[in-house]
């Protein structure tokens, strides 16, 4: 009976978390979207500044949590606050997301997603009365496109303008976080009909649907071990090389100033980009145990000490660990496809991840 009331209280907790991050991503996520210099942009600027207050955040510099910056004949803003930590004058962990969107539609999965999940962990460590160190909680402005790896991009202006002197111990990124693991449909269809009725469609994969792909991990020899620590019922986590991607979102300016890092997303589906991507598509219970396993990492990652670097490919057999697991029955079939029986060697996963990019993952 016990094991039982401890079942339902955990599907309790999930249900009232995932509804609490529906209701984020829907006041967000508004028609006419929030990309750069719009009416839209304004919107969330004010609903994002009163939702860090409201989860207990103080601003991070300064008086308030707008950092603003200038370029390219454009102003921006990054939102960032931060809930204190026992000791402050540790460097701080970081939750972090790009809040405008690429076109003025929802973007519900970029990035509204992302951002109601960081206010979710901040809402948890304010509950908690804050952890070892700071949490920094920060909204990065001009991550899309025409801004992407540029100087006006928010993530490089905060790290160059706006990060004191403590630093940061560990960084992780959300981005595309809110949908379930998909197959473009126009892969698997081709010309005729059937690609007209379904080439626009997202056609979730049920042994894979609940994963959610991190890299990161080979920036320190520590993240393997504390993300497997921090694993929750219902979500599959695939450790993979970040190079394997490229820097796709924020953490990049984490990874080439050799911060410690997790960047975590569900990859690109048939929304992606498109007005079709809208907060009625996203699983929120997922996103309620993504936010559930990123409060544990932080947690964990704010007792390590992270000393010492990564040396070497450290990551190997974690990875092939990580890639059965969100295979499952399917592993057969992808290992038939790349022509091995095992999965041992980098060059292995290199032929797994490479069949997974084809199919558009």
């Amino acid at each position: 009976m016990k094991a039982i009331n401890q079942v339902k209280m955990k599907r309790s907790s999930t249900e009232a978390s995932a509804a609490n991050l529906k209701q984020t991503v829907y006041q967000l996520c508004l028609p006419g979207g929030r990309m750069v210099g719009s009416p839209g942009h304004k919107v969330a600027e004010q609903y994002l500044t009163g939702r860090l207050a409201a989860a207990g955040c103080q601003p991070y510099a300064g008086a308030s949590f707008a950092l603003p910056y200038s370029g390219e004949g454009q102003d921006f803003v990054n939102l960032v606050g931060v809930i204190p930590g026992a000791d402050r004058t540790m460097a701080p962990v970081l939750i972090g997301a790009h809040y405008d969107s690429v076109i003025p539609h929802p973007c519900a999965d970029d990035n509204g997603a992302a951002v109601a999940i960081a206010l979710a962990v901040a809402e948890a460590a304010h509950h908690q009365g804050g952890l070892s160190r700071d949490l920094i909680i920060a909204m990065f402005d001009a991550e899309e496109p025409p801004y992407f790896f540029s100087d006006c991009m928010g993530s490089n202006r905060f790290y160059a303008d706006h990060l004191d002197a403590r630093g940061v111990h560990f960084a992780m990124i959300h981005d595309l976080v809110g949908h379930d693991i998909s197959v473009p449909g126009e892969l698997l269809t081709g010309p005729g009909l059937l690609g007209e009725l379904v080439g626009n469609m997202d056609l979730p994969i049920p042994v894979l649907k609940n994963g959610v792909f991190v890299t990161g991990a080979e920036s320190h020899p520590a993240l393997s071990g504390l993300i497997e620590a921090s694993l929750v019922d219902g979500i599959k986590v695939a450790a993979s090389l970040n190079e394997y991607v490229g820097d796709m979102s924020d953490h990049g300016v984490f990874r080439t100033n050799g911060v410690p890092y997790l960047f975590l997303s569900c990859g690109r589906w048939a929304h992606y980009h498109r007005p079709t991507d809208t907060p009625d598509r996203l699983n929120y219970r997922k996103m309620a145990r993504i936010m559930e396993l990123s409060w544990k990492i932080l947690q964990a990652v704010s007792e390590a000490s992270l000393s010492g670097e990564a040396v070497g490919d450290h990551t190997v057999a974690y990875e092939i660990k990580t890639l059965k697991r969100l295979m499952g029955p399917l592993g057969p079939l992808v290992m038939k496809k790349i022509g091995k029986t095992e999965l041992t060697t980098r060059n292995d996963i290199d032929d797994v991840v490479a069949a997974m990019l084809s199919l558009g993952l």
